[in-house]
């Protein structure tokens, strides 16, 4: 025998019996602050283990990497080679970049996550999920294709922006908040910082009523794919497969959306009634 519970609905003034199946759904659906603070930070630990997990290959790392190098040199697509120089060039560039490729990839993120729950919670079980399957995607990459940065290639040309700020900045060389010893400096197709600054730049552009919050939406992009170029963290293709690996996990979140309305229509039970008859 089915378990039914009566609550009332306050948006159409019905009593509304719903099954244990419909108030569990309900309950994963309708965002929860303790609910998503918890989620988040499981899934965060979850991809911090699994990226760090295993060093890959040192030298599939490096294969893969010159391979990429080499395949954009032909086709002259390696613009990770003058922004790099100019950010060597000049020291207040270097350091600027340095603080932001370690720093706001880790703050502005989950600060979006949180204005978007609070500010616009209808739409943020959708473009959580978008980002969450983005992030997943983006593991089997760095497991898939290990590659070595530009920043390991000093025989290419390339200078260790990182390195080179790392006397005076917290950051390990590899510019990540871990240490060097338990960080995977593989991981670095597709760019991750380029996924999640896009992201985040959409919402903001989207969802945001002030002009001011718009217009850094929309630069903080491309001052991200700037900085991972040119401090040698990620080749081009890394920033374009990040966008790419953003566009798949979007349309796989529209795919599992329309899945779930599909199964609530068919297997959910509700059954309202007016709440006179109710009561």
């Amino acid at each position: 025998m089915t378990t039914t519970r009566e609550a009332v609905d306050r948006r159409t003034g019905t009593a509304v019996m719903t099954t244990w199946r419909t108030r569990a759904l309900d309950y994963l659906v309708q965002p929860r602050l303790w609910f998503e603070i918890v989620m988040l930070a499981v899934l965060y630990i979850v991809y911090s283990f699994i990226r760090n997990l295993v060093h890959s290959d040192r030298d599939e790392a490096f294969t893969n990497g010159r391979a990429i190098l080499d395949w954009q040199d032909g086709l002259h697509l390696s613009l990770e080679r003058p922004l790099n120089d100019l950010v060597d060039a000049v020291p207040a560039i270097a350091a600027v970049s340095a603080v932001i490729y370690a720093s706001l990839h880790f703050v502005v993120t989950p600060a979006v996550l949180g204005w978007l729950f609070v500010s616009h919670s209808k739409n943020y079980r959708f473009f959580s999920t978008a980002l969450i399957i983005t992030t997943g995607l983006a593991l089997i990459g760095f497991f898939l294709l290990p590659t070595a940065p530009p920043r390991m290639l000093p025989d290419e040309g390339f200078v260790d922006i990182m390195a080179k700020t790392g006397s005076w900045g917290w950051w390990p060389e590899s510019g990540t908040p871990a240490s060097d010893a338990v960080s995977n400096p593989y991981a670095a197709m597709p760019s991750l910082h380029c996924a999640w600054s896009t992201w985040c730049g959409i919402m903001l552009v989207v969802f945001s009523s002030k002009t001011w919050l718009r217009v850094l939406g929309a630069l903080y992009p491309f001052v991200t794919f700037f900085v991972v170029m040119g401090t040698a963290n990620h080749y081009l293709l890394d920033v374009i497969a990040g966008l790419l690996t953003l566009v798949c996990g979007t349309l796989l979140a529209i795919g599992a959306r329309a899945l779930w309305r599909w199964y609530l229509a068919r297997h959910v039970e509700v059954v309202t009634a007016p709440l006179d008859a109710a009561n």
